[in-house]
Formats: structure tokens, C-alpha cells, sequence
């Protein structure tokens, strides 16, 4: 994968791992009635959009090196 495409996937799958985590939060809030399933199912998603963006591009947690500090 191209570092740009690798940029962009690993954007938008942090914007996915935003939502969902406040749908869930909204979900469990607004509806009591919601089984507990579905909220079992939001959190595997979650879980697996936050490994899938270190798996994708695991640069993001490397150590940033620049000439300017030389370190």
C-alpha cells in the first residue's frame, strides 16, 4: 500500500472508531431497551477499528526522527 493510501485508510478509520463509540454511547444511553448483544457487537467493532489502524499503518506509533534534532 501507498503511504497516502495508508494516510487515508488509517484516517477514516479512526473517524469510524470515534463514531461508533459515541453511537454506543447514545445507544446505551437512550434506549434501555437495546439487548445486550448489540452493545457486545458495537464494542467488538470498536476493538477491532483500533487494532486495524496500528496493523495498517504501524509508523503512526514509531519513534518520529528528524534532522533538525538529530535524535
Amino acid at each position: 500500500m501507498s503511504n497516502a493510501l495508508k494516510c487515508l485508510v488509517c484516517f477514516w478509520l479512526w473517524i469510524a472508531v470515534i463514531l461508533v463509540s459515541f453511537l454506543m454511547i447514545v445507544i446505551s444511553i437512550v434506549a434501555s431497551a437495546i439487548p445486550h448483544i448489540a452493545v457486545a457487537i458495537f464494542a467488538v467493532v470498536i476493538f477491532a477499528l483500533a487494532i486495524a489502524v496500528p496493523i495498517i499503518n504501524p509508523g503512526i506509533f514509531a519513534k518520529q526522527n528528524t534532522a533538525a534534532t538529530g535524535k
